[in-house]
């Protein structure tokens, strides 16, 4: 049996944000001070980085490397050699000033973009995409959940699945919700997107439905999240945000990314027959466009 651990499946520096809240305080000083000097830690030996971080054993920093998922130092600083060499998350992009002329604003919302998609696609999840996929193929009904600004991409969902003549539905209204899932039918899938994993709405929502078989499907940034804990599969999307994009900007670019890619492993998976539909949809759209 092979003993080691497998390499973590997201950017580090990232991890270490979300496994923060997590975290021991010895741990905490070690991933504090990694997140503020990232550099410092690929020329520092491991009795260095203790030193510096300011921890009382050297078994304090592999305890450390090990709940990211490494199983050795080294090879923890050559990711994080790697990661930094890619920019990968960490400061990939420059926070917008108050004082940027609109040119620099542009470009830097692009760079963002263009970051965080190439963060995500590197993300080894390819395990979680097939899992959701066969959801939706084994689904009766789907339902899309998602509120405020989760609401336009569950809108972009509903529209892409539907050409697959998926029995799908959204509404924007807690209320129609509410009346749709006060009685599921079996096998129904909850098709939400959520960036904080915390929407009261939604988590309102789930607690009070009957549990008739039903299945919960979420698109969200947070991982350990209240609604992440709830959802049967979890796709997990990430990004980091710059302090005037507060409405989860580059987070929301890697969700509508997400939804395409399902929707393209789903469709592969049913053949001729989704070709068939997406071919018929795409010929009735050309009879809408101006000749």
């Amino acid at each position: 049996m092979n003993n080691q651990l497998a390499q973590p499946s997201q950017p580090t520096l990232q991890k270490i944000k979300d496994e923060y809240g997590n975290m021991t305080s010895s741990q905490k000083k070690i991933g504090a001070y990694i997140l503020k000097e990232p550099s410092s830690v690929i020329k520092s030996s491991i009795t260095e980085l203790c030193n510096k971080t300011g921890v009382k054993s050297e078994a304090s920093i592999v305890r450390f490397y090990r709940l990211l998922g490494f199983s050795g130092y080294k090879e923890f600083k050559i990711r994080m050699a790697q990661e930094l060499a890619g920019r990968t998350f960490y400061h990939s992009y420059e926070d917008i000033n108050i004082d940027d002329e609109p040119s620099v604003v542009k470009n830097k919302i692009f760079n963002g973009a263009i970051s965080t998609l190439i963060a995500n696609s590197q993300i080894d999840n390819i395990n979680v995409y097939e899992a959701a996929r066969d959801m939706i193929n084994q689904s009766n009904r789907i339902i899309f959940l998602g509120y405020a600004a989760s609401a336009a991409l569950c809108y972009y969902a509903y529209f892409r699945f539907l050409q697959l003549g998926l029995d799908c539905h959204f509404f924007m209204d807690s209320h129609i919700n509410a009346a749709l899932l006060a009685n599921p039918n079996p096998n129904d899938l909850l098709f939400c997107v959520s960036h904080s994993g915390e929407t009261r709405d939604l988590i309102d929502l789930i607690e009070e439905m009957p549990q008739n078989d039903v299945s919960i499907l979420l698109i969200t940034s947070k991982e350990n999240s209240t609604l992440a804990k709830m959802a049967d599969i979890v796709l997990v999307t990430k990004s980091d945000e710059t302090s005037i994009a507060t409405d989860a900007m580059n987070s929301r670019v890697a969700q509508i990314c997400a939804i395409d890619s399902l929707f393209s492993i789903v469709s592969l998976g049913r053949g001729e027959d989704a070709l068939s539909r997406l071919m018929a949809i795409r010929k009735t759209f050309l009879n809408y466009k101006k000749q």
